[in-house]
């Protein structure tokens, strides 16, 4: 799996959307529930872009 720098990841962000663009780059990385609750966090404006980001960067 290829590693976004924090510029490209934004990027995509900003193209696909926030929660296409996490749907699009965690399913590798995470199971569907683990998915699900990061994407509820992220719509309840509990983390900003660069914290989606160092959790990407953790796996």
């Amino acid at each position: 799996m290829r590693l976004y720098s924090f510029n490209d990841f934004k990027y995509i962000c900003y193209i696909e959307g926030r929660d296409k663009a996490v749907e699009k780059l965690f399913t590798d990385l995470f199971e569907t529930r683990k998915l699900k609750a990061l994407q509820r966090r992220i719509k309840k404006n509990e983390m900003d872009l660069k914290s989606i980001y160092d959790e990407y960067l953790q796996h």
